[in-house]
């Protein structure tokens, strides 16, 4: 695996995203939005690229992101619809 292009032109932060970093990603967005990723880390003073961003927002830090286990009417649901389709 290679490096972005995006990754190339600046000198960006590789490893686990620090709790400072979290931080200032949680506020800008929370100000701002999102609006063009690429331009974020730029914006909220990270030296993250974009796509970094963007995947540390969608699978860890969005506000609506539901953690834990299934409630019983969604593991009812699921073994409901997988009795009617199957494995697919």
């Amino acid at each position: 695996m290679g490096h972005h292009s995006c990754c190339s032109k600046q000198k960006v932060k590789r490893g686990l995203w620090s709790p400072e970093e979290d931080e200032k990603l949680i506020n800008y967005i929370s100000t701002y939005g999102h609006g063009c990723w690429s331009s974020v880390p730029k914006l909220a003073g990270l030296q993250r690229c974009g796509k970094s961003c963007r995947l540390r927002w969608i699978n860890y830090l969005r506000p609506d992101l539901k953690r834990g286990s299934f409630s019983q009417q969604e593991a009812a649901l699921i073994i409901e619809l997988h009795s009617i389709l199957g494995n697919r």
